[in-house]
């Protein structure tokens, strides 16, 4: 039997005309069955992605809005977001490998079609009245799949400087939200830009009181008065690189009078790390995670960490001292950014990668932790004043933070359709 190419390819267009047709009214129709509006929060992966989208998700819920995340069955939100009372449709995505010219490439970029439609069957079924981009690259597909179905997109972008996927999806996002006005210098549609202040989980909001903090350190086993307390973040999954410059810091660092160390090290690296130095060190105490890392930041005299864009978030509200060390990794030099900001207003000291390389991590660490204190004093001095004066760039008092990114939910809502 001949095959008529024409009648098949007419055929093929019609029948994904009618699919299309049905998932657009499927997402109406199951819409208006929601007692309240649905705002849908797409990506994750990483702590910068995760916790800003709960954060957002936790207010919008006290206004009587529900609230569902579509992420990575790898990512970190797996974790986080059903703990935090959230319910989590895990979504298919692809990642482009370098060099871009390779197989790998040409094959993610051929399943990418079905990748969307994963994301479109999940958003016929949720019926969200928004939608809400917050990075990675499970992002993509689910923001793509709400601009073709007509759901109203928003995009949030905590970093300094916008990512390679906000760039591409701001062409189709009705509105981005940034938590730096630098970062819209990256970005083509400039006017559907809004400044926003940063969404910080609410257990960060509650820490920075003294009396928490002492509650805090002795909670950890650690004096709540006298002594001092590093706190390490070696990210929430872990990164190979920044623990091992940490592990051979750690015999110099027991070595200063006083000192308590917490290193988290992240889960997949725990076992390798909590059985090096760290083992016999009874100064140092390794943990896979913290899921409550607000008070802990709060109650630290100095925090070691990469520059992701929650963590320099949270700890501009909180003003604890910190010594970040750059990923060169993040695209565009995200974090590079995000660091210059806490340094810009004397709270955080940066040190390259390659620096690290060359003297190692102890001596920028105790170049801080020095005897007098005086060097910390005056960092955790200049963090106060930044976060009771303004919140990042945006402004606001430390009242207005309370509120988690208020602006943000305004922005959020103005698509809400009923």
């Amino acid at each position: 039997m001949p095959i008529h190419f024409q009648r098949a390819s007419l055929g093929a267009c019609v029948t994904a005309a009618a699919v299309y047709t049905a998932a657009f009214a499927a997402v109406r129709v199951r819409r208006c069955q929601h007692a309240n509006p649905v705002v849908a929060f797409a990506g994750g992966g990483a702590g910068s992605n995760v916790f800003p989208a709960v954060a957002i998700a936790e207010e919008l819920q006290k206004r009587a809005l529900e609230v569902v995340f579509l992420g990575d069955s790898r990512g970190l939100e797996v974790h986080v977001v059903p703990q935090s009372g959230f319910r989590l449709y895990c979504i298919s995505s692809v990642s482009l490998q370098r060099p871009m010219k390779s197989v790998a490439n040409a094959l993610s970029v051929l399943r990418f079609p079905l990748c969307v439609a994963h994301s479109a069957c999940v958003l016929v079924q949720t019926g969200p009245h928004v939608v809400v981009g917050v990075g990675g690259k499970v992002s993509v597909p689910a923001c793509v799949a709400a601009a073709a179905l007509g759901i109203p997109l928003v995009l949030y972008e905590p970093n300094a400087k916008a990512g390679a996927v906000t760039q591409a999806l701001n062409i189709i996002a009705r509105q981005t939200l940034l938590v730096y006005e630098s970062a819209a210098a990256d970005l083509r549609y400039r006017d559907r830009c809004m400044v926003v202040i940063p969404a910080v989980r609410s257990d960060v909001l509650k820490s920075a009181e003294v009396r928490r903090r002492r509650e805090t350190r002795e909670a950890l086993g650690f004096p709540s008065r006298g002594g001092r307390l590093l706190l390490v973040l070696g990210g929430s999954r872990g990164c190979g690189y920044f623990n091992c410059a940490v592990n051979n810091a750690l015999p110099q660092l027991a070595a200063v009078p006083g000192l308590q160390i917490l290193w988290q090290t992240g889960a997949k690296q725990y076992v390798s790390y909590s059985a090096g130095h760290a083992a016999s060190l009874s100064s140092v105490r390794c943990v896979p995670f913290i899921h409550e890392v607000g008070p802990v930041v709060a109650a630290a005299d100095l925090v070691l960490s990469r520059a992701g864009a929650s963590t320099v978030a949270e700890l501009a509200v909180l003003g604890t001292p910190a010594l970040l060390v750059p990923s060169p990794a993040v695209s565009e030099e995200q974090q590079a950014a995000n660091a210059r900001f806490l340094a810009d207003r004397g709270q955080a000291e940066v040190v390259p990668q390659v620096e690290v390389d060359e003297s190692g991590l102890a001596p920028h660490l105790l170049h801080l932790l020095a005897p007098d204190g005086k060097r910390l004093a005056a960092m955790r001095v200049q963090g106060g004043a930044g976060s009771s004066a303004s919140t990042l760039e945006r402004g606001g008092s430390s009242g207005e933070t309370g509120t988690v990114a208020v602006y943000a939910h305004i922005a959020i809502m103005q698509h809400i359709q009923p």
